[in-house]
C-alpha cells in the first residue's frame, strides 16, 4: 500500500481509529521489549517504530479483507491520518519550516520514507515468514538498523533479542487479525 500525499476526503471510521489504535499500541509494546532486553537507554528513532507498527497493521488488514481492493478506502485513510500525525508530532513541533514549499517537500519526503520502508519490510516478512522453524531475524536485523543508532553486536544476546521480537511479531499479528474479525471490538 502506498500513500497518496493527498488529505482524506472521508471521515474517520471505527476500523481507521482502531488501526491507529494498534499501530501505537504495537510501538508501546516494542519499546517494552527493548527495554527488557537492555537497550532501554539506546536512542530509538520513534518514527521508524511507528512506521514499523503502520506496517504491522497495514499488511493484517490486507491480509483479513482478501487483498488492497476491499480494503483500500480504509487504509488511505489510515495512512493519511498517520502520516499527518507523524508530521505534526515529529516533524513539524522539532524543525520549523520557512514556507509552505517547505512543509510541503517535508510531507512528500515522509510519503516517500514510509513507502520505502515498506517495501523493505514486506520483503523480509515475507521471507521470514517462508522458513521453517519460523524466525523473524531478516525483519528485526531491518528494523533494528532503521531504529537504533548503533548496530546490535552479533551473539547470543542478539539471539535471544530476535527471539523474543519474533514472540511478539506473531503476537502483533495474531492480535491485529482477531481485532479485524467481523463482528470484533
Amino acid at each position: 500500500m502506498e500513500t497518496t500525499g493527498e488529505s482524506p476526503q472521508a471521515p474517520d471510521n471505527a476500523e481507521t481509529e482502531l488501526m491507529k489504535s494498534l499501530t501505537l499500541g504495537i510501538v508501546g509494546d516494542l519499546g517494552r521489549l527493548l527495554q527488557k532486553h537492555g537497550l532501554g537507554k539506546s536512542p530509538i528513532k520513534i518514527m521508524e517504530a511507528i512506521v514499523f507498527a503502520m506496517f504491522v497493521v497495514t499488511e493484517t488488514f490486507v491480509s483479513v479483507k482478501k487483498g488492497v481492493d476491499q480494503a483500500k478506502e480504509t487504509l488511505d485513510l489510515f495512512h493519511e491520518d498517520m502520516v499527518e500525525y507523524l508530521f505534526k508530532e515529529y516533524v513539524f513541533k522539532h524543525q520549523k519550516a520557512k514556507d509552505m514549499e517547505e512543509v510541503s517537500a517535508r510531507y512528500k519526503q515522509l510519503n516517500e520514507l514510509i513507502n520505502q520502508r515498506y517495501q523493505e519490510y514486506r520483503q523480509n516478512f515475507l521471507e521470514d515468514y517462508q522458513e521453517k522453524p519460523l524466525s523473524f531475524r531478516r525483519t528485526f536485523t531491518i528494523l533494528s538498523d532503521h531504529l537504533l543508532q548503533e548496530p546490535l553486536p552479533e551473539g547470543e544476546e542478539q539471539d535471544l533479542l530476535i527471539s523474543a521480537f519474533s514472540g511478539k511479531l506473531i503476537h502483533f499479528w495474531s492480535g491485529c487479525r482477531s481485532a479485524f474479525q467481523p463482528g470484533a471490538s
